[in-house]
């Protein structure tokens, strides 16, 4: 079959699967373990700098971006590559028109309640614990010129993740195509 998309013909999809293991947002803990964060919640600041197109003005963005900085190391590559943290670091580097938070709280609060809504939990008859049944796709479909979803414009903060629950055979699309929309 062919798909067809604001007047598309699509030659390509990509579905990319995104680990969804994590369980606890003790998972963050490690932003106060590393005074990224103080223990009021307060986000440590430090030198104004760019890390293209974001401001780098605190050690929270430091470590979601600069890949050379001191404290990047503090989440291994599985751990970016969890969907915990990708809802995190689209939450905190935000849209265009961003205004950041000052304390840590705000993300963590926001990422958790999206990620309760998104993420479909059971308990395993057998061994009692909680376990994650949905499977996360990062999806991108392509046209003969090239990416045309999410968006023909590539961002770090354009995205679409498919979160799929095979239990009760039902998708959440959560998407987002950054920029600024006509402001008229």
């Amino acid at each position: 079959g062919q798909w067809i998309t604001l007047g598309t013909e699509v030659k390509k999809i990509e579905a990319i699967n995104v680990p969804c293991t994590q369980l606890s947002m003790s998972f963050f803990n490690r932003l106060y373990n590393e005074n990224i964060v103080r223990d009021n919640g307060h986000i440590v600041k430090c030198l104004d700098s760019f890390c293209d197109p974001f401001p780098v003005s605190d050690e929270l963005r430091k470590v979601l971006l600069v890949e050379d900085s001191e404290k990047y190391g503090i989440f291994s590559q599985p751990d970016r590559e969890e969907f915990l943290f990708c809802l995190f670091k689209h939450l905190c580097l935000g849209g265009a028109l961003c205004q950041y938070e000052d304390v840590l709280p705000p993300y963590l609060q926001t990422t958790k309640l999206l990620y309760k809504d998104l993420v479909s939990v059971r308990k395993n008859p057998q061994t009692k614990k909680i376990q994650i049944t949905s499977s996360v796709f990062k999806v991108t479909a392509y046209d003969s010129a090239g990416v045309c979803y999410p968006s023909t414009k590539s961002h770090e903060q354009t995205f679409s993740y498919f979160i799929v629950d095979p239990i009760k055979r039902h998708v959440h699309v959560l998407y987002h195509s950054y920029g600024v929309g006509d402001m008229s």
